[in-house]
Protein backbone atom coordinates (compact mmCIF):
# COMPACT_ATOMS: atom_id res chain seq x y z
CA UNK A 1 0.00 0.00 0.00
CA UNK A 2 1.46 3.35 -1.12
CA UNK A 3 1.68 6.67 1.30
CA UNK A 4 -1.04 8.64 0.24
CA UNK A 5 -1.67 12.81 1.16
CA UNK A 6 -4.99 12.25 3.01
CA UNK A 7 -6.63 14.91 6.10
CA UNK A 8 -6.45 13.24 9.47
CA UNK A 9 -10.06 12.86 10.52
CA UNK A 10 -8.44 11.59 14.42
CA UNK A 11 -5.29 14.37 15.25
CA UNK A 12 -7.26 17.77 13.81
CA UNK A 13 -7.82 20.55 15.28
CA UNK A 14 -9.45 22.14 12.46
CA UNK A 15 -9.10 20.60 8.93
CA UNK A 16 -7.00 17.81 9.43
CA UNK A 17 -4.46 19.53 6.81
CA UNK A 18 -1.18 19.46 9.16
CA UNK A 19 -2.04 16.31 10.52
CA UNK A 20 -2.54 14.65 7.66
CA UNK A 21 0.71 15.98 5.94
CA UNK A 22 2.86 15.20 9.25
CA UNK A 23 1.79 11.37 8.75
CA UNK A 24 2.57 11.88 4.71
CA UNK A 25 6.39 12.87 5.76
CA UNK A 26 6.15 10.96 8.68
CA UNK A 27 7.26 13.60 11.08
CA UNK A 28 5.26 15.30 14.12
CA UNK A 29 2.21 16.92 13.93
CA UNK A 30 3.25 19.82 16.10
CA UNK A 31 6.45 20.75 13.40
CA UNK A 32 3.80 21.24 10.10
CA UNK A 33 1.65 23.12 12.52
CA UNK A 34 4.49 25.22 12.92
CA UNK A 35 5.31 25.52 10.02
CA UNK A 36 2.51 27.20 8.81
CA UNK A 37 2.55 29.45 11.65
CA UNK A 38 5.96 30.62 10.30
CA UNK A 39 5.25 30.91 7.11
CA UNK A 40 1.91 32.99 8.25
CA UNK A 41 3.54 35.35 10.58
CA UNK A 42 7.06 35.82 7.98
CA UNK A 43 5.19 36.28 4.45
CA UNK A 44 1.29 36.09 5.75
CA UNK A 45 0.74 33.04 3.01
CA UNK A 46 0.43 30.34 5.55
CA UNK A 47 -3.65 30.51 5.76
CA UNK A 48 -3.95 30.23 2.04
CA UNK A 49 -1.75 27.32 1.47
CA UNK A 50 -3.87 25.94 3.79
CA UNK A 51 -6.92 26.52 2.95
CA UNK A 52 -6.07 25.48 -0.47
CA UNK A 53 -4.81 21.92 1.03
CA UNK A 54 -7.93 21.46 3.08
CA UNK A 55 -10.22 22.08 -0.29
CA UNK A 56 -7.46 19.96 -2.62
CA UNK A 57 -6.76 17.20 -0.07
CA UNK A 58 -9.31 14.79 0.44
CA UNK A 59 -10.22 13.68 4.03
CA UNK A 60 -9.63 9.68 5.08
CA UNK A 61 -13.55 9.06 4.49
CA UNK A 62 -13.62 10.53 1.42
CA UNK A 63 -10.58 9.08 0.60
CA UNK A 64 -11.58 6.84 -2.90
CA UNK A 65 -11.18 2.90 -2.52
CA UNK A 66 -7.75 1.21 -3.06
CA UNK A 67 -8.29 0.40 -6.35
CA UNK A 68 -4.84 0.30 -9.19
CA UNK A 69 -6.65 3.27 -10.65
CA UNK A 70 -5.41 6.91 -9.86
CA UNK A 71 -7.59 9.33 -8.41
CA UNK A 72 -8.52 12.20 -10.60
CA UNK A 73 -9.70 15.67 -8.97
CA UNK A 74 -11.89 17.24 -11.89
CA UNK A 75 -13.48 20.75 -11.31
CA UNK A 76 -16.88 19.05 -10.08
CA UNK A 77 -14.70 17.48 -6.96
CA UNK A 78 -13.02 21.06 -6.19
CA UNK A 79 -16.51 22.89 -6.16
CA UNK A 80 -17.88 20.09 -3.89
CA UNK A 81 -15.28 20.30 -1.62
CA UNK A 82 -15.36 24.36 -1.54
CA UNK A 83 -18.79 23.96 -0.82
CA UNK A 84 -18.22 21.41 2.20
CA UNK A 85 -14.91 23.87 3.39
CA UNK A 86 -17.89 26.38 5.06
CA UNK A 87 -19.74 23.53 7.09
CA UNK A 88 -16.63 21.62 8.36
CA UNK A 89 -15.07 24.98 9.81
CA UNK A 90 -18.36 25.64 11.57
CA UNK A 91 -18.42 22.01 13.14
CA UNK A 92 -14.95 22.05 14.26
CA UNK A 93 -15.04 25.52 15.78
CA UNK A 94 -18.89 24.45 17.56
CA UNK A 95 -17.55 21.40 18.48
CA UNK A 96 -17.85 20.21 21.73
CA UNK A 97 -15.11 19.99 23.65
CA UNK A 98 -12.98 21.44 20.77
CA UNK A 99 -10.38 24.04 21.56
CA UNK A 100 -10.08 24.60 17.85
CA UNK A 101 -12.17 28.40 18.57
CA UNK A 102 -9.78 29.24 21.21
CA UNK A 103 -6.25 28.29 19.08
CA UNK A 104 -8.03 30.25 16.20
CA UNK A 105 -8.65 33.16 18.60
CA UNK A 106 -5.69 33.39 19.94
CA UNK A 107 -4.36 33.44 16.84
CA UNK A 108 -6.30 36.27 15.65
CA UNK A 109 -5.61 38.23 18.78
CA UNK A 110 -1.83 37.80 18.55
CA UNK A 111 -1.86 38.77 14.98
CA UNK A 112 -4.17 41.84 15.34
CA UNK A 113 -2.16 43.34 18.50
CA UNK A 114 1.02 42.47 16.35
CA UNK A 115 -0.02 44.25 13.38
CA UNK A 116 -1.75 47.37 15.60
CA UNK A 117 1.86 47.85 17.09
CA UNK A 118 3.69 48.15 14.14
CA UNK A 119 1.33 50.56 12.83
CA UNK A 120 1.62 52.71 16.08
CA UNK A 121 5.34 53.79 14.98
CA UNK A 122 6.74 54.34 18.00
CA UNK A 123 10.48 54.64 18.08
CA UNK A 124 10.71 52.75 20.71
CA UNK A 125 9.20 49.87 19.32
CA UNK A 126 11.58 50.15 15.74
CA UNK A 127 13.38 46.68 17.30
CA UNK A 128 9.68 44.74 16.44
CA UNK A 129 10.01 43.22 13.21
CA UNK A 130 8.74 39.90 11.68
CA UNK A 131 12.78 38.22 12.15
CA UNK A 132 12.22 39.36 15.81
CA UNK A 133 8.76 37.56 16.40
CA UNK A 134 9.94 34.58 13.97
CA UNK A 135 12.79 34.05 16.38
CA UNK A 136 11.28 33.86 19.01
CA UNK A 137 8.84 31.17 17.60
CA UNK A 138 11.60 29.39 16.79
CA UNK A 139 13.10 29.50 20.41
CA UNK A 140 9.12 29.05 21.89
CA UNK A 141 8.76 25.96 19.46
CA UNK A 142 11.84 24.75 20.12
CA UNK A 143 11.43 24.71 24.21
CA UNK A 144 8.15 23.29 23.62
CA UNK A 145 9.38 20.21 22.04
CA UNK A 146 12.19 19.97 24.47
CA UNK A 147 9.32 19.79 26.81
CA UNK A 148 7.21 17.39 25.40
CA UNK A 149 10.15 15.40 24.43
CA UNK A 150 11.23 15.10 28.86
CA UNK A 151 8.45 14.51 29.72
CA UNK A 152 7.56 11.62 27.89
CA UNK A 153 10.95 10.36 28.88
CA UNK A 154 9.79 10.84 32.87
Amino acid sequence: MQNRLLRSQQDRILGGVCAGLAKYLNIDTVLVRLFFIVFTMVGGIGPLVYIILWIVVPSEEQAPGSGSQPHTIDGEVIRERAENFRDEVVNAVNKNGSKTGLYVGIGLVLFGVYIFIKNLNLPWLAWLNSNVILAGLIIIAGAALLYVALRRKE
